[in-house]
Protein backbone atom coordinates (compact mmCIF):
# COMPACT_ATOMS: atom_id res chain seq x y z
CA UNK A 1 0.00 0.00 0.00
CA UNK A 2 1.09 3.26 -0.51
CA UNK A 3 2.44 6.15 1.67
CA UNK A 4 -0.64 7.97 1.09
CA UNK A 5 -3.31 5.40 1.84
CA UNK A 6 -1.78 5.08 5.38
CA UNK A 7 -2.39 8.47 5.89
CA UNK A 8 -4.15 9.53 9.33
CA UNK A 9 -5.84 12.66 11.55
CA UNK A 10 -6.76 12.79 15.14
CA UNK A 11 -10.65 11.99 15.41
CA UNK A 12 -11.04 15.57 16.24
CA UNK A 13 -11.50 15.83 13.14
CA UNK A 14 -14.71 14.89 13.50
CA UNK A 15 -15.75 17.27 16.07
CA UNK A 16 -19.23 18.32 15.74
CA UNK A 17 -20.30 15.62 13.00
CA UNK A 18 -22.69 13.86 14.87
CA UNK A 19 -24.31 17.30 15.65
CA UNK A 20 -24.44 18.87 11.89
CA UNK A 21 -26.04 15.70 11.29
CA UNK A 22 -28.51 15.76 13.43
CA UNK A 23 -29.37 19.05 12.23
CA UNK A 24 -30.09 18.01 8.99
CA UNK A 25 -32.18 15.40 10.30
CA UNK A 26 -29.21 12.17 9.02
CA UNK A 27 -28.24 9.59 10.80
CA UNK A 28 -24.47 10.27 11.57
CA UNK A 29 -24.03 6.94 12.28
CA UNK A 30 -24.95 5.68 9.21
CA UNK A 31 -22.26 7.19 7.34
CA UNK A 32 -19.46 6.54 9.69
CA UNK A 33 -20.52 2.92 9.40
CA UNK A 34 -20.48 2.92 5.70
CA UNK A 35 -16.66 4.89 5.66
CA UNK A 36 -15.91 2.21 8.44
CA UNK A 37 -14.97 4.52 11.76
CA UNK A 38 -16.32 3.94 14.87
CA UNK A 39 -19.88 5.40 15.35
CA UNK A 40 -18.52 6.77 19.30
CA UNK A 41 -15.38 8.12 17.35
CA UNK A 42 -15.72 11.65 19.05
CA UNK A 43 -15.72 10.36 22.29
CA UNK A 44 -11.90 9.63 21.44
CA UNK A 45 -11.20 12.91 20.21
CA UNK A 46 -7.14 12.06 20.28
CA UNK A 47 -7.48 8.48 18.43
CA UNK A 48 -5.90 8.17 14.84
CA UNK A 49 -8.28 7.64 12.39
CA UNK A 50 -7.85 7.16 8.14
CA UNK A 51 -8.32 10.44 6.76
CA UNK A 52 -9.69 8.43 3.83
CA UNK A 53 -12.48 7.42 5.48
CA UNK A 54 -12.58 10.84 7.19
CA UNK A 55 -13.29 12.36 4.11
CA UNK A 56 -15.68 9.82 2.65
CA UNK A 57 -17.92 10.31 5.00
CA UNK A 58 -17.83 13.91 5.14
CA UNK A 59 -18.47 13.66 1.38
CA UNK A 60 -21.19 10.77 1.68
CA UNK A 61 -22.61 13.14 4.37
CA UNK A 62 -23.08 16.37 2.50
CA UNK A 63 -24.71 14.77 -0.57
CA UNK A 64 -27.11 13.27 1.98
CA UNK A 65 -28.21 16.40 3.23
CA UNK A 66 -27.87 18.71 0.07
CA UNK A 67 -25.09 20.92 1.51
CA UNK A 68 -22.02 21.69 -0.90
CA UNK A 69 -20.81 23.73 1.94
CA UNK A 70 -21.17 20.82 4.37
CA UNK A 71 -17.17 21.05 5.63
CA UNK A 72 -17.03 24.98 6.02
CA UNK A 73 -20.23 24.40 8.57
CA UNK A 74 -18.04 21.81 9.92
CA UNK A 75 -15.37 24.29 10.79
CA UNK A 76 -16.90 27.20 11.48
CA UNK A 77 -16.19 26.74 15.23
CA UNK A 78 -12.60 25.58 14.85
CA UNK A 79 -9.76 27.19 15.94
CA UNK A 80 -6.69 25.82 17.79
CA UNK A 81 -8.20 23.84 20.18
CA UNK A 82 -8.89 21.66 17.85
CA UNK A 83 -5.30 21.17 17.09
CA UNK A 84 -4.45 19.51 20.30
CA UNK A 85 -1.24 19.48 21.70
CA UNK A 86 -0.05 21.48 19.17
CA UNK A 87 -2.48 24.09 19.51
CA UNK A 88 -1.47 24.22 23.11
CA UNK A 89 2.50 24.44 22.07
CA UNK A 90 1.55 27.60 19.10
CA UNK A 91 -0.79 29.58 20.95
CA UNK A 92 1.70 31.40 22.60
CA UNK A 93 4.21 32.47 20.11
CA UNK A 94 5.76 35.78 20.18
CA UNK A 95 4.31 36.40 16.97
CA UNK A 96 1.93 35.18 14.38
CA UNK A 97 4.22 34.18 11.66
CA UNK A 98 6.08 32.09 14.84
CA UNK A 99 2.88 30.15 15.44
CA UNK A 100 2.17 29.63 12.27
CA UNK A 101 5.85 28.00 11.68
CA UNK A 102 5.19 26.02 14.79
CA UNK A 103 1.81 24.75 13.47
CA UNK A 104 3.43 24.16 9.61
CA UNK A 105 6.26 21.67 11.30
CA UNK A 106 4.42 19.78 13.64
CA UNK A 107 1.04 19.56 11.63
CA UNK A 108 1.52 15.81 11.11
CA UNK A 109 0.87 15.26 15.32
CA UNK A 110 -2.64 16.27 14.37
CA UNK A 111 -3.17 15.32 10.67
CA UNK A 112 -0.53 13.97 8.76
CA UNK A 113 -2.48 14.27 5.38
CA UNK A 114 -2.35 18.19 5.43
CA UNK A 115 0.46 20.03 4.25
CA UNK A 116 1.08 23.84 5.12
CA UNK A 117 3.75 25.47 3.67
CA UNK A 118 3.78 29.66 2.47
CA UNK A 119 5.21 31.03 0.08
CA UNK A 120 6.62 34.70 -0.46
CA UNK A 121 5.53 37.20 -3.35
CA UNK A 122 6.54 40.67 -3.02
CA UNK A 123 4.58 42.31 0.10
CA UNK A 124 2.33 39.06 0.42
CA UNK A 125 2.38 35.68 1.56
CA UNK A 126 0.61 32.98 0.21
CA UNK A 127 -0.15 30.49 3.00
CA UNK A 128 -1.14 27.17 1.02
CA UNK A 129 -2.84 23.80 1.96
CA UNK A 130 -2.92 20.58 0.59
CA UNK A 131 -4.59 17.34 1.46
CA UNK A 132 -2.85 14.69 0.85
CA UNK A 133 -4.43 11.21 -0.36
CA UNK A 134 -7.04 9.70 -2.71
CA UNK A 135 -10.88 9.89 -3.05
CA UNK A 136 -12.92 13.08 -2.04
CA UNK A 137 -11.34 16.26 -0.98
CA UNK A 138 -13.01 19.18 -1.85
CA UNK A 139 -14.83 19.10 2.40
CA UNK A 140 -11.49 18.31 3.51
CA UNK A 141 -9.87 21.35 1.64
CA UNK A 142 -12.69 24.00 3.00
CA UNK A 143 -12.37 22.29 6.55
CA UNK A 144 -8.41 23.25 6.50
CA UNK A 145 -9.31 26.89 5.10
CA UNK A 146 -11.92 27.35 7.01
CA UNK A 147 -9.56 25.90 10.08
CA UNK A 148 -6.41 28.21 9.23
CA UNK A 149 -8.65 31.85 9.05
CA UNK A 150 -10.01 31.12 11.87
CA UNK A 151 -6.77 30.08 13.76
CA UNK A 152 -5.28 33.04 12.34
CA UNK A 153 -7.62 35.63 13.74
CA UNK A 154 -7.41 33.72 16.91
CA UNK A 155 -3.85 34.69 16.97
CA UNK A 156 -4.10 38.41 14.86
CA UNK A 157 -7.44 39.53 16.67
CA UNK A 158 -10.92 39.83 15.12
CA UNK A 159 -10.00 42.63 13.06
CA UNK A 160 -7.77 41.12 10.90
CA UNK A 161 -9.12 40.08 7.23
CA UNK A 162 -7.26 37.71 4.38
CA UNK A 163 -6.54 39.70 0.92
CA UNK A 164 -7.78 36.92 -0.90
CA UNK A 165 -9.08 33.11 0.00
CA UNK A 166 -8.33 30.90 -3.21
CA UNK A 167 -10.76 27.21 -3.14
CA UNK A 168 -10.21 24.95 -5.58
CA UNK A 169 -13.50 23.33 -5.52
CA UNK A 170 -16.33 24.56 -7.47
CA UNK A 171 -18.17 28.01 -6.84
CA UNK A 172 -21.13 26.72 -4.32
CA UNK A 173 -24.83 27.45 -5.14
CA UNK A 174 -24.92 29.53 -2.25
CA UNK A 175 -21.88 31.27 -1.44
CA UNK A 176 -22.82 33.39 1.13
CA UNK A 177 -21.41 30.98 4.39
CA UNK A 178 -18.09 31.49 2.58
CA UNK A 179 -18.27 35.33 2.25
CA UNK A 180 -18.95 35.47 5.82
CA UNK A 181 -15.85 33.70 7.07
CA UNK A 182 -13.44 34.54 4.15
CA UNK A 183 -14.76 37.84 3.26
CA UNK A 184 -15.32 39.78 -0.23
CA UNK A 185 -12.38 37.99 -1.70
CA UNK A 186 -13.05 34.16 -2.28
CA UNK A 187 -11.60 32.95 -5.75
CA UNK A 188 -13.09 29.68 -6.55
CA UNK A 189 -11.90 27.38 -8.83
CA UNK A 190 -8.55 28.00 -8.17
CA UNK A 191 -5.02 26.01 -8.95
CA UNK A 192 -4.79 25.80 -5.02
CA UNK A 193 -6.27 26.31 -1.83
CA UNK A 194 -4.65 29.08 -0.03
CA UNK A 195 -4.51 31.77 1.63
CA UNK A 196 -2.95 35.70 0.46
CA UNK A 197 -2.06 37.68 3.34
CA UNK A 198 0.14 40.69 4.01
CA UNK A 199 3.58 40.06 4.86
CA UNK A 200 3.34 41.90 8.00
CA UNK A 201 0.73 39.74 9.24
CA UNK A 202 3.50 37.04 10.28
CA UNK A 203 5.44 39.78 12.08
CA UNK A 204 2.44 40.85 14.40
CA UNK A 205 2.41 40.00 17.64
CA UNK A 206 0.09 37.29 19.02
CA UNK A 207 -1.81 38.76 21.32
CA UNK A 208 -2.36 35.51 23.12
CA UNK A 209 1.44 34.57 23.91
CA UNK A 210 2.53 34.22 27.26
CA UNK A 211 6.59 33.02 27.25
CA UNK A 212 5.98 31.83 30.27
CA UNK A 213 3.53 29.33 29.67
CA UNK A 214 4.88 29.18 26.01
CA UNK A 215 7.95 27.09 27.95
CA UNK A 216 5.84 25.08 30.46
CA UNK A 217 3.67 24.36 27.21
CA UNK A 218 6.88 22.91 25.14
CA UNK A 219 7.71 20.72 28.23
CA UNK A 220 4.57 19.01 28.25
CA UNK A 221 3.87 18.69 24.98
CA UNK A 222 7.53 17.80 23.42
CA UNK A 223 6.77 16.88 20.45
CA UNK A 224 9.04 15.04 18.34
CA UNK A 225 11.29 17.23 16.03
CA UNK A 226 9.28 16.74 11.88
CA UNK A 227 10.37 14.03 10.16
CA UNK A 228 11.68 11.43 12.79
CA UNK A 229 11.04 8.03 12.31
CA UNK A 230 9.47 8.64 8.61
CA UNK A 231 10.95 6.90 5.52
CA UNK A 232 13.14 9.74 2.75
CA UNK A 233 10.37 8.53 0.46
CA UNK A 234 7.65 9.62 3.32
CA UNK A 235 8.93 12.91 3.42
CA UNK A 236 9.14 13.41 -0.26
CA UNK A 237 5.85 12.36 -0.58
CA UNK A 238 5.13 14.71 1.59
CA UNK A 239 6.87 18.09 0.11
CA UNK A 240 5.92 17.08 -3.67
CA UNK A 241 2.29 18.79 -3.94
CA UNK A 242 3.22 22.04 -2.83
CA UNK A 243 5.74 22.05 -4.76
CA UNK A 244 4.10 21.00 -8.09
CA UNK A 245 1.97 23.47 -7.40
CA UNK A 246 4.58 26.15 -6.82
CA UNK A 247 6.10 24.73 -10.23
CA UNK A 248 9.78 24.45 -8.17
CA UNK A 249 9.44 20.46 -8.22
CA UNK A 250 12.66 19.44 -8.93
CA UNK A 251 15.16 16.60 -7.03
CA UNK A 252 17.23 19.44 -5.77
CA UNK A 253 14.12 22.29 -4.69
CA UNK A 254 12.84 18.74 -2.82
CA UNK A 255 16.20 18.33 -1.22
CA UNK A 256 16.42 21.86 -0.03
CA UNK A 257 13.00 22.25 1.48
CA UNK A 258 14.19 18.79 3.21
CA UNK A 259 17.50 20.43 4.35
CA UNK A 260 19.74 17.91 3.00
CA UNK A 261 21.48 17.27 -0.51
CA UNK A 262 20.28 16.00 -3.06
CA UNK A 263 23.05 13.36 -3.62
CA UNK A 264 21.86 12.28 -0.29
CA UNK A 265 18.12 12.17 -1.42
CA UNK A 266 18.81 9.76 -4.37
CA UNK A 267 21.10 7.89 -2.24
CA UNK A 268 18.05 7.50 0.63
CA UNK A 269 15.31 6.75 -1.74
CA UNK A 270 17.35 4.44 -3.80
CA UNK A 271 17.74 2.18 -0.79
CA UNK A 272 14.08 2.54 -0.28
CA UNK A 273 13.53 0.65 -3.41
CA UNK A 274 12.00 4.05 -5.63
CA UNK A 275 13.22 7.16 -6.96
CA UNK A 276 12.38 11.10 -7.00
CA UNK A 277 10.72 10.30 -10.98
CA UNK A 278 8.62 7.79 -9.96
CA UNK A 279 7.23 9.79 -7.13
CA UNK A 280 6.93 12.58 -8.69
CA UNK A 281 4.81 10.71 -11.07
CA UNK A 282 2.63 9.40 -8.90
CA UNK A 283 2.42 12.52 -7.03
CA UNK A 284 1.26 14.44 -10.53
CA UNK A 285 -1.02 11.13 -11.28
CA UNK A 286 -2.83 11.93 -7.64
CA UNK A 287 -3.13 16.02 -8.39
CA UNK A 288 -4.53 15.07 -11.96
CA UNK A 289 -6.85 12.71 -11.10
CA UNK A 290 -8.06 14.96 -8.54
CA UNK A 291 -8.37 17.93 -10.79
CA UNK A 292 -10.25 16.11 -13.75
CA UNK A 293 -12.63 14.57 -11.43
CA UNK A 294 -13.49 17.39 -9.11
CA UNK A 295 -14.58 19.98 -11.74
CA UNK A 296 -14.36 20.63 -15.52
CA UNK A 297 -11.13 22.24 -15.23
CA UNK A 298 -8.98 22.65 -19.07
CA UNK A 299 -7.08 20.12 -19.70
CA UNK A 300 -4.39 22.51 -20.39
CA UNK A 301 -5.03 24.10 -16.91
CA UNK A 302 -4.28 20.78 -15.47
CA UNK A 303 -1.08 20.08 -17.27
CA UNK A 304 0.35 23.45 -16.99
CA UNK A 305 -0.57 23.28 -12.87
CA UNK A 306 1.57 20.16 -12.95
CA UNK A 307 4.78 21.30 -15.00
CA UNK A 308 4.19 20.38 -18.46
CA UNK A 309 5.67 22.34 -21.52
CA UNK A 310 2.11 21.74 -23.40
CA UNK A 311 -1.21 20.36 -23.42
CA UNK A 312 -0.08 17.36 -25.77
CA UNK A 313 3.36 16.48 -23.30
CA UNK A 314 0.57 16.22 -20.31
CA UNK A 315 -1.84 14.40 -22.84
CA UNK A 316 1.48 11.75 -23.46
CA UNK A 317 2.26 11.83 -20.20
CA UNK A 318 -1.20 10.49 -19.19
CA UNK A 319 -2.12 8.48 -21.53
CA UNK A 320 1.64 6.31 -20.88
CA UNK A 321 0.56 6.17 -17.39
CA UNK A 322 -3.12 4.90 -17.30
CA UNK A 323 -3.70 3.72 -20.92
CA UNK A 324 -6.37 6.41 -21.27
CA UNK A 325 -6.54 10.10 -22.56
CA UNK A 326 -6.78 13.01 -20.18
CA UNK A 327 -10.20 13.91 -21.96
CA UNK A 328 -11.52 10.07 -21.61
CA UNK A 329 -10.40 9.32 -18.09
CA UNK A 330 -12.25 12.99 -17.32
CA UNK A 331 -15.44 11.70 -18.92
CA UNK A 332 -15.54 8.54 -17.02
CA UNK A 333 -15.30 9.93 -13.83
CA UNK A 334 -16.25 13.55 -13.19
CA UNK A 335 -17.82 14.10 -10.13
CA UNK A 336 -21.09 15.08 -10.03
CA UNK A 337 -22.26 18.25 -8.37
CA UNK A 338 -24.78 17.87 -5.19
CA UNK A 339 -27.96 18.22 -6.49
CA UNK A 340 -31.34 20.35 -5.43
Amino acid sequence: MSHTGNLTVRAAALTGFAALCRHYGIDSAHFLREAGLPVAVESDPDSRVSIARVNLAFDNAARACGQDDFGLQMAQLRGLSNLGQIGLLARDAPTVGAACALIEAHLPAHNDALVLQSEAFDDCIVLRATVLGTGPKMHANDVAIAMYIRILRQLAGSDWAAEEVCLSRPPPRDASRFHLLFGRHVRFSAAFDGIVVRAELLERPNQFADPVFRRLAAQAVQIGAPGRGESMTARVQRSLPLLIAGKRCTAGHVAERLGISRRTLVRQLAAEGTGFLALLDDARGEIARHHLESRGQKLSDVGDMLGFSSPAAFSTWFRRRYSVTPRDWQKANARVAISD
